[in-house]
């Protein structure tokens, strides 16, 4: 009886390992599998291929981006810091920095107001229709001289500058100013 009962515990036992065996069998036949899959793969992913998913991927998130973009919002790329693109400085600064400019000498306006040698902050105003560049130094106005339209951007670069010219042998002084509203210039005297 003994015998019989240690044939049985021993038969119990071993069922019940069974399962735990069968599990490590698995385990070590499934590398086997994944090396098997690669191996039944037609072809390997491409740079071409990569990129071409990559986009799809960005343009589909610009698109959620602009759907979800609220009402009133500007249409369209916006400019960052640091981001180079041609143009973007000229549109980055216009409003956000107004021009300086550089007098070596004395100026005189047309209403006998002087304008000693200095750095100016340029700015215009319209009035009516007439145009109007004022010279400030800091915060205080120093000058407030009468312009003229010309619609001429004399080839400059960007969308606001300011520039100051000798004309007629040094006895006079353009100032021309532009911005993305005008294209102005005002003639100021040398003072002798």
């Amino acid at each position: 009886m003994k015998k019989f009962f240690l044939l049985f515990l021993s038969f119990i036992f071993l069922t019940s390992l069974a399962p735990a065996i069968a599990d490590d069998a698995d385990f070590w036949d499934e590398p086997m599998k994944v090396d098997q899959a690669a191996k039944n793969q037609e072809k390997a992913v491409t740079n071409q291929e990569f990129e071409k998913v990559m986009k799809f991927f960005e343009k589909k998130k610009k698109k959620k981006e602009e759907k979800n973009r609220p009402k009133g919002a500007p249409i369209g790329p916006q400019i960052q810091e640091g981001m180079q693109a041609p143009d973007a400085n000229a549109f980055k600064v216009t409003y956000e920095e107004y021009p300086t400019v550089m007098i070596p000498v004395t100026l005189v306006t047309p209403n006998l107001t002087e304008i000693p040698p200095g750095y100016y902050r340029i700015l215009s105003v319209k009035n009516g229709n007439d145009y109007y560049l004022n010279f400030y130094q800091g915060n205080a106005l120093i000058a407030k001289v009468s312009a003229i339209n010309t619609g001429n951007d004399h080839n400059q670069k960007s969308l606001n500058y300011a520039k100051v010219i000798p004309v007629d042998n040094d006895m006079y002084m353009n100032v021309i100013y532009g911005d993305i509203d005008c294209n102005i210039e005002a003639r100021l005297v040398i003072k002798k």
